[in-house]
């Protein structure tokens, strides 16, 4: 058998340095300070948009297939599912809580993103304020030069255990 790839060394050196490195997106997605910086101003947008009760200002913040994994409720795929289950959510609870961000780690248009909220919800149908501790993983990806929400689930912590 002939193989023409071992004959000619340069091919073989690009093929060993493309295995080995693998080969950057043909979309960059800027700089990684610059991409940190579009991650905490989307979650900004986010956060603020969840408390004020806003859906209009969150469903553009998901990508069209994006994904909404609520602690204890049944999982939303795509828009109309996310937008139902958000208005769900604001009529039954109202939120004030803040995002830290412990962590982004960036591959290419995908990023993650580990994060931990605390602050109060107003159970709306008691009129009751309750503690609020969760953490949360964002998954997001990189949509006409811009970061969406692509999957997002949180749960609760029992602050008594910390």
């Amino acid at each position: 058998m002939h193989f023409k790839f071992f004959a000619n060394p340069l091919l073989m050196l690009m093929t060993i340095i493309y295995l080995s490195f693998g080969v950057q997106s043909t979309v960059v997605a800027g700089t990684d300070q610059q991409c940190k910086m579009d991650i905490q101003a989307l979650l900004g947008s986010y956060q603020k948009a969840l408390n004020s009760s806003d859906v209009d200002k969150i469903m553009p913040l998901y990508s069209e297939d994006g994904v909404f994994m609520p602690a204890n409720k049944p999982t939303s795929v795509g828009q109309v599912q996310v937008k139902a289950a958000y208005q769900h959510v604001f009529k039954a609870i109202d939120l004030d809580i803040a995002f830290h961000i412990d962590d982004i780690e960036r591959q290419g248009d995908i990023a993650f993103v580990r994060t931990r909220s605390d602050g109060e919800i107003r159970l709306l149908k008691d009129n009751v304020v309750v503690k609020s501790n969760t953490r949360e993983l964002f998954i997001l990806k990189r949509v006409n030069d811009e970061w969406k929400i692509h999957q997002y689930m949180f749960n609760k912590v029992d602050s008594s255990k910390h």
